[in-house]
Protein backbone atom coordinates (compact mmCIF):
# COMPACT_ATOMS: atom_id res chain seq x y z
CA UNK A 1 0.00 0.00 0.00
CA UNK A 2 1.18 2.99 -0.96
CA UNK A 3 0.93 6.50 0.62
CA UNK A 4 -1.87 7.67 -1.67
CA UNK A 5 -3.62 4.15 -1.61
CA UNK A 6 -3.52 4.85 2.31
CA UNK A 7 -4.99 8.44 1.75
CA UNK A 8 -7.66 7.47 -0.23
CA UNK A 9 -8.79 4.34 2.22
CA UNK A 10 -9.01 6.95 5.09
CA UNK A 11 -10.39 9.44 3.23
CA UNK A 12 -13.08 6.68 2.90
CA UNK A 13 -13.12 4.81 6.41
CA UNK A 14 -13.39 8.85 8.10
CA UNK A 15 -16.48 9.87 5.66
CA UNK A 16 -18.09 6.36 5.79
CA UNK A 17 -17.58 5.28 9.38
CA UNK A 18 -21.16 3.33 9.55
CA UNK A 19 -18.83 1.46 6.46
CA UNK A 20 -15.43 0.68 7.99
CA UNK A 21 -15.36 -2.78 8.99
CA UNK A 22 -16.93 -3.63 5.22
CA UNK A 23 -14.09 -1.42 3.97
CA UNK A 24 -11.16 -2.78 6.33
CA UNK A 25 -12.39 -6.31 4.83
CA UNK A 26 -12.24 -5.29 1.65
CA UNK A 27 -8.77 -3.91 1.04
CA UNK A 28 -5.86 -6.08 0.01
CA UNK A 29 -4.12 -5.20 3.01
CA UNK A 30 -1.67 -7.00 5.35
CA UNK A 31 -2.55 -7.40 8.97
CA UNK A 32 -0.27 -4.59 9.91
CA UNK A 33 -1.54 -2.04 7.25
CA UNK A 34 -5.03 -3.25 8.75
CA UNK A 35 -4.12 -2.25 11.84
CA UNK A 36 -2.03 1.20 10.85
CA UNK A 37 -5.50 2.39 8.81
CA UNK A 38 -7.28 1.72 11.62
CA UNK A 39 -5.46 3.27 14.22
CA UNK A 40 -4.71 6.38 12.32
CA UNK A 41 -8.58 6.84 11.73
CA UNK A 42 -9.34 6.66 15.69
CA UNK A 43 -6.43 8.91 16.66
CA UNK A 44 -7.73 11.64 13.82
CA UNK A 45 -11.52 10.90 15.17
CA UNK A 46 -10.22 11.06 19.16
CA UNK A 47 -7.86 14.29 18.62
CA UNK A 48 -10.87 16.23 16.63
CA UNK A 49 -13.63 15.50 19.36
CA UNK A 50 -11.05 15.76 22.44
CA UNK A 51 -9.84 19.75 20.51
CA UNK A 52 -13.55 20.86 19.24
CA UNK A 53 -16.35 18.40 20.54
CA UNK A 54 -18.14 16.10 18.27
CA UNK A 55 -18.76 17.48 14.18
CA UNK A 56 -20.94 15.92 12.25
CA UNK A 57 -18.87 13.82 9.72
CA UNK A 58 -19.99 15.02 6.36
CA UNK A 59 -19.69 18.76 7.31
CA UNK A 60 -15.72 18.36 9.00
CA UNK A 61 -14.45 15.36 7.01
CA UNK A 62 -11.11 14.69 7.85
CA UNK A 63 -9.85 14.55 4.53
CA UNK A 64 -8.41 17.88 5.27
CA UNK A 65 -5.57 15.79 7.76
CA UNK A 66 -4.81 14.32 4.08
CA UNK A 67 -4.42 17.02 1.70
CA UNK A 68 -7.48 15.64 0.21
CA UNK A 69 -9.32 19.19 0.41
CA UNK A 70 -8.43 22.07 -2.16
CA UNK A 71 -6.48 25.10 -0.33
CA UNK A 72 -5.31 28.01 -1.16
CA UNK A 73 -1.66 28.01 0.28
CA UNK A 74 -1.29 25.00 -1.95
CA UNK A 75 -3.01 26.23 -4.85
CA UNK A 76 -2.42 24.87 -8.39
CA UNK A 77 -1.07 27.81 -10.74
CA UNK A 78 -2.92 27.26 -14.58
CA UNK A 79 0.09 28.52 -16.32
CA UNK A 80 2.78 26.98 -14.48
CA UNK A 81 1.14 23.32 -15.06
CA UNK A 82 1.23 23.86 -18.46
CA UNK A 83 4.85 25.24 -18.53
CA UNK A 84 5.98 22.17 -16.70
CA UNK A 85 4.28 19.90 -18.07
CA UNK A 86 5.61 20.95 -21.49
CA UNK A 87 8.83 21.35 -20.26
CA UNK A 88 8.29 17.11 -19.09
CA UNK A 89 7.55 16.20 -22.75
CA UNK A 90 4.18 14.99 -21.54
CA UNK A 91 0.83 15.50 -23.21
CA UNK A 92 -2.51 16.26 -21.19
CA UNK A 93 -3.80 12.41 -21.50
CA UNK A 94 -0.12 11.25 -20.27
CA UNK A 95 -0.54 13.67 -17.35
CA UNK A 96 -4.56 12.15 -16.15
CA UNK A 97 -3.01 8.45 -17.46
CA UNK A 98 -0.39 8.58 -14.74
CA UNK A 99 -2.73 10.00 -12.60
CA UNK A 100 -4.97 6.89 -13.09
CA UNK A 101 -1.93 4.87 -12.23
CA UNK A 102 -2.00 6.42 -8.63
CA UNK A 103 -5.41 5.65 -8.25
CA UNK A 104 -7.01 9.03 -9.42
CA UNK A 105 -9.77 9.33 -11.38
CA UNK A 106 -9.22 11.99 -13.14
CA UNK A 107 -9.08 12.26 -17.29
CA UNK A 108 -7.22 14.57 -19.94
CA UNK A 109 -10.27 17.05 -19.80
CA UNK A 110 -9.48 17.47 -16.22
CA UNK A 111 -6.36 18.30 -16.78
CA UNK A 112 -7.25 20.74 -19.87
CA UNK A 113 -8.92 22.34 -17.57
CA UNK A 114 -6.72 23.10 -15.25
CA UNK A 115 -4.45 24.35 -17.37
CA UNK A 116 -6.91 26.45 -19.40
CA UNK A 117 -9.76 27.68 -16.77
CA UNK A 118 -9.75 26.85 -13.27
CA UNK A 119 -7.78 24.37 -11.06
CA UNK A 120 -8.90 25.76 -7.47
CA UNK A 121 -10.61 22.54 -7.17
CA UNK A 122 -7.21 20.78 -7.21
CA UNK A 123 -5.94 19.25 -3.54
CA UNK A 124 -2.69 19.62 -2.09
CA UNK A 125 -2.51 15.52 -2.62
CA UNK A 126 -3.53 15.37 -6.27
CA UNK A 127 -0.48 18.78 -6.85
CA UNK A 128 1.70 16.62 -5.01
CA UNK A 129 1.32 13.96 -7.58
CA UNK A 130 1.72 15.46 -10.31
CA UNK A 131 5.07 17.32 -9.13
CA UNK A 132 6.08 13.60 -8.79
CA UNK A 133 4.90 12.56 -11.97
CA UNK A 134 6.88 15.68 -13.75
CA UNK A 135 9.95 15.21 -11.27
CA UNK A 136 9.37 19.24 -10.35
CA UNK A 137 9.26 20.70 -7.21
CA UNK A 138 5.77 21.42 -5.91
CA UNK A 139 6.47 25.41 -5.61
CA UNK A 140 7.04 25.22 -9.33
CA UNK A 141 3.46 24.32 -9.65
CA UNK A 142 1.84 26.57 -7.22
CA UNK A 143 0.72 30.18 -7.34
CA UNK A 144 2.37 32.16 -4.40
CA UNK A 145 0.03 32.19 -1.66
CA UNK A 146 -1.99 34.39 0.89
CA UNK A 147 -2.19 34.73 4.22
CA UNK A 148 -4.30 37.70 4.76
CA UNK A 149 -7.91 36.37 4.15
CA UNK A 150 -7.20 33.51 6.99
CA UNK A 151 -8.76 33.67 10.62
CA UNK A 152 -7.17 35.57 12.69
CA UNK A 153 -6.95 32.59 14.91
CA UNK A 154 -5.25 30.23 11.89
CA UNK A 155 -2.72 33.03 11.02
CA UNK A 156 -1.99 33.17 14.70
CA UNK A 157 -0.85 29.72 14.89
CA UNK A 158 1.05 30.57 11.24
CA UNK A 159 2.85 32.89 12.69
CA UNK A 160 3.98 30.87 15.56
CA UNK A 161 7.54 29.28 15.43
CA UNK A 162 6.37 25.85 16.28
CA UNK A 163 3.98 25.79 13.65
CA UNK A 164 6.84 25.47 11.22
CA UNK A 165 8.46 22.56 12.75
CA UNK A 166 4.92 20.99 12.58
CA UNK A 167 4.79 21.15 9.14
CA UNK A 168 8.83 20.25 8.67
CA UNK A 169 7.63 17.20 10.92
CA UNK A 170 4.66 16.08 8.89
CA UNK A 171 6.30 16.59 5.32
CA UNK A 172 9.28 14.29 6.54
CA UNK A 173 6.42 11.90 7.88
CA UNK A 174 3.96 12.05 4.54
CA UNK A 175 7.22 12.37 2.27
CA UNK A 176 5.11 15.70 0.59
CA UNK A 177 6.30 18.77 0.19
CA UNK A 178 6.35 21.72 2.39
CA UNK A 179 3.90 23.68 0.34
CA UNK A 180 1.58 20.59 0.51
CA UNK A 181 2.28 19.77 4.49
CA UNK A 182 1.16 23.50 5.17
CA UNK A 183 -1.76 23.75 3.44
CA UNK A 184 -2.92 20.55 5.10
CA UNK A 185 -2.55 21.31 8.22
CA UNK A 186 -3.68 25.07 7.74
CA UNK A 187 -7.04 23.18 6.27
CA UNK A 188 -7.11 20.90 9.32
CA UNK A 189 -7.50 24.28 11.41
CA UNK A 190 -9.43 25.79 9.25
CA UNK A 191 -12.14 22.94 9.34
CA UNK A 192 -13.15 25.03 13.44
CA UNK A 193 -14.91 27.50 11.65
CA UNK A 194 -17.59 24.95 10.86
CA UNK A 195 -18.42 24.72 14.33
CA UNK A 196 -17.91 28.60 14.48
CA UNK A 197 -15.49 27.87 18.12
CA UNK A 198 -12.12 29.38 17.63
CA UNK A 199 -9.93 27.59 19.93
CA UNK A 200 -6.62 29.49 21.14
CA UNK A 201 -3.34 29.18 19.64
CA UNK A 202 -1.94 26.93 22.32
CA UNK A 203 -5.32 25.01 22.11
CA UNK A 204 -4.45 24.33 18.31
CA UNK A 205 -0.89 24.14 18.55
CA UNK A 206 -1.17 20.95 20.93
CA UNK A 207 -4.15 19.80 18.53
CA UNK A 208 -1.66 19.39 15.39
CA UNK A 209 1.31 18.06 17.76
CA UNK A 210 -0.84 15.33 18.32
CA UNK A 211 -1.93 14.59 15.11
CA UNK A 212 1.37 14.74 13.79
CA UNK A 213 2.63 12.57 16.55
CA UNK A 214 0.35 9.94 15.72
CA UNK A 215 1.36 9.81 11.99
CA UNK A 216 4.64 9.78 12.72
CA UNK A 217 4.12 6.74 15.34
CA UNK A 218 2.19 5.13 12.82
CA UNK A 219 4.74 5.56 9.75
CA UNK A 220 7.62 4.31 12.43
CA UNK A 221 4.93 1.07 13.36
Amino acid sequence: MNNDERDRLVAELLERPQERELILRDAELTDRERTELAGIVETADALWLAAQGAPALEDDPVAAMLGLLPDSECRLDSAALSRVRKRARLSVSDVAARLRERGWEFDKSDVFRWETRTATDVSPAVVQAIAEIFGAPVDDLISAPSVSSLPDHVGAVRAHPLFAQLVDRWSQARRVSRAVATATLESRMLATVHRGEHPDTEQLLRSLDALVASVEQADRG
